[in-house]
């Protein structure tokens, strides 16, 4: 429960605080003054204005927040030392800045992981001599299988059949078919302890009606670690990759939504708690991953071209740079406004459906 809970606030934190980072290095850079910089949100345990920047300590550990002078102003007059007193440029560089030390935030992570050691699936394409630990891992279980029987889960990792230790599918799976029916003794193991299940290989005629099976996907795993030019390159791939794969989903998921299909796929903090407590079960470089993914989706999510997220304020001002002048500044305060109800709004109703759709694993994630 304790672990969840702190694991989930961590995560959360992080990513929102780098966010925030990001807006507030780049202002200051740009010779912008920083009203606030607070760590967590309101109330406050402790501030302290240093400059023109007041510091701020808070009692909610979820993040933190930056408020840049004149960023949100009505005031048509400026301030040298303002938001809307620069240059279209500099403005673009301090609102895409949290967007982009989200992907930095994500990269380094997987770059950090791929030097201290990465899971993987091993292939032809990576060095074996950068690979070590290797192991059979199960991917999936069969229904009315005999591995479903013996308790045999996705995630658990296979030690040893009858004391013959395996690495390889096909090896494996020639052992499993040579006992033609007979009781085996499968040591495997999950979350760091080993179990035992006597498991006795069937034909499953829907699958393969030539040999004997436990009823079970495997996949040939290991841990990866590599040196620092190479986990660069990992890392950097990687994080292609998986942007890549956000920006898919999120373009279905409006697609569905303009087609009338829904987003059922869409999660909030409810799922993302839940996932957090799984991901804890897998182990602590699995954690990694998972907030370098999540960091990627917080960039994708801000980057979207809607009011009151960085994306919806580039198109405010990109419009300006083609239109060569500024429009009214309380014309986009009033969308910022609206987008920001219309996101708590949204907020609320994922949250609800997260509730209904996840039930008794929310508990299971709190309480243990």
């Amino acid at each position: 429960m304790a672990l969840t809970i702190i694991a989930f606030i961590v995560i959360l934190g992080f990513l929102v605080l780098v966010h925030e980072l990001g807006h507030f290095l780049v202002a200051r850079w740009s010779k912008i003054a920083v009203e606030e910089f607070g760590i967590g949100f309101p109330p406050k345990i402790f501030a302290k204005k240093v400059g023109q920047t007041k510091y701020a300590i808070n009692s909610i550990p979820l993040g933190g927040y930056v408020k840049i002078k004149g960023e949100d102003s009505e005031n048509e007059e400026e301030d040298e030392d303002s938001f809307g007193s620069k240059p279209v440029y500099q403005r673009v560089a301090v609102v895409c800045a949290g967007v982009t030390m989200n992907v930095v935030a994500g990269w380094l992570l997987l770059v950090i992981l791929f030097m201290a050691g990465a899971p993987i699936e091993r292939t032809s394409d990576i060095d074996a001599k950068y690979i070590y630990d290797p192991h059979l891992l199960i991917t999936e279980v069969l229904e009315n299988s005999p591995a479903q029987a013996a308790g045999l889960e996705i995630g658990d990792r296979i030690i040893s059949a009858d004391s013959n230790q395996f690495t390889d599918i096909d090896p494996f799976q020639e052992f499993t078919d040579s006992k033609q029916g007979q009781e085996s003794i499968i040591v495997y193991e999950r979350a760091k302890e080993q179990y035992t299940a006597n498991i006795t290989p069937e034909i499953m005629q829907d699958i393969d009606e030539n040999r004997h099976i436990i009823g079970v996907g495997l996949s040939e795993s290991g841990t990866v670690r590599f040196p620092v030019h190479k986990a660069i390159v990992a890392g950097t791939t990687s994080t292609i990759g998986y942007i890549q794969r956000i920006a898919v989903a999120f373009a279905n998921i409006i697609s569905g939504l303009f087609k009338g299909q829904g987003a059922g796929s869409v999660g909030g903090p409810v799922a993302i708690a839940v996932t957090t407590n799984d991901v804890l079960d897998l182990g602590f470089s699995h954690v990694i991953i998972f907030t370098a993914v999540l960091s990627f989706n917080l960039a994708i999510i801000n980057i979207l071209p809607f009011p009151a997220l960085d994306g919806g304020r580039l198109i405010f001002l990109f419009a300006e740079k083609i239109r060569g002048k500024k429009g009214r500044r309380e014309i986009e305060a009033w969308f910022h406004r609206i987008g920001f109800v219309l996101l708590m709004l949204l907020a609320i109703v994922i949250t609800y459906r997260d509730i209904v759709r996840f039930g008794g694993r929310i508990w299971k994630a709190v309480i243990g």
